[in-house]
């Protein structure tokens, strides 16, 4: 009889256990491996990179499965791996595989969503990062310009650190113009029609080898603070007067396992990794 007993009560408590467990699940990969809030090291909501504590080696060789972002045992929003070399486009939320950013952090990408909505905003998802101190904030262009006096084209920006952590980002003042245009397109102009009108005719120059990069390269941004930056283009034809789409991508470090997980942080400062983009309208009279 005390035998039985005890065989129901450790039944009880291994139930308890496993109940637990899925409640304290936040991430998940296909029906395998499962993450709890004290696995994360941070979600930065700029670039949509889920960043773990560990090294998760088998990333390296994922190219097909299913992830979940998970709240009380309930799934807030899921989507899966998508392979490179695929000839079809993913719908919805999706990661490129295997991951751009080594075996530490995972990209959240979101094309061609039937319903025009980013699932990656959901406020479920953005209130429980928020309250297990896992909510980043990264970095955001916060002001643009665009100036044309005949064939010269000067573009500013300004980028602002929103984290609560410091950031270390690339510097075009510091790189040059041809590296820095390694790591971006540059400035796109396009008509209403999506017509290119034009594009960055800076030459770009690849380092060597092509995912080397320098601590020299990077200026700290501290929390709160902003860096403006200006960038002279040539433009070979006058734009007619007229209303036109612009885009623009500044970049981070990090493709390719470009940094590695002991170099992410330097000092108390991140390495900003990923990228943000500015589409605006620009009006010629």
């Amino acid at each position: 009889m005390k035998n039985l007993l005890f065989l129901l009560i450790f039944c009880l408590l291994f139930s308890t256990a496993c109940e637990k467990t899925d409640k304290d699940v936040f991430f998940r990969l296909g029906s395998g491996q499962e993450f709890t809030f004290s696995d994360i090291e941070l979600y930065d909501t700029s670039t949509n990179i889920l960043y773990f504590k560990k090294e998760q080696d088998y990333l390296e060789k994922m190219y097909e499965n299913s992830f979940a972002f998970m709240n009380n045992g309930e799934i807030i929003y899921q989507g899966s791996f998508h392979p490179g070399y695929s000839s079809s486009m993913p719908i919805g939320p999706f990661i490129w595989s295997p991951p751009a950013y080594g075996t530490y952090a995972l990209k959240i990408e979101n094309w061609r969503n039937p319903n025009n909505s980013d699932v990656r905003k959901d406020p479920t998802l953005i209130n429980i990062l928020n309250q297990n101190n896992l909510l980043h904030s990264g970095l955001q262009i916060s002001r643009s310009s665009i100036d044309i006096q005949g064939s010269q084209l000067t573009f500013k920006f300004t980028v602002t650190n929103k984290d609560q952590t410091d950031l270390m980002i690339i510097d075009p003042n510091k790189t040059g113009l041809n590296l820095f245009h390694f790591f971006t397109n540059g400035l796109y102009i396009r008509d209403l029609s999506h017509n290119e009108v034009f594009s960055s005719n800076i030459q770009h120059q690849t380092p060597d080898p092509w995912n080397k990069w320098e601590i020299d390269w990077l200026s700290e941004l501290k929390s709160g603070n902003s860096m403006e930056f200006t960038i002279n283009y040539t433009i070979e034809r006058t734009l007619p007067s007229g209303e036109y789409e612009t885009s623009f991508e500044f970049p981070g470090l990090g493709i390719g396992g470009q940094i590695s997980k002991d170099q992410l942080f330097q000092g108390n400062s991140r390495i900003w990794l990923g990228e943000i983009s500015i589409n605006k309208r620009l009006i010629i009279p």
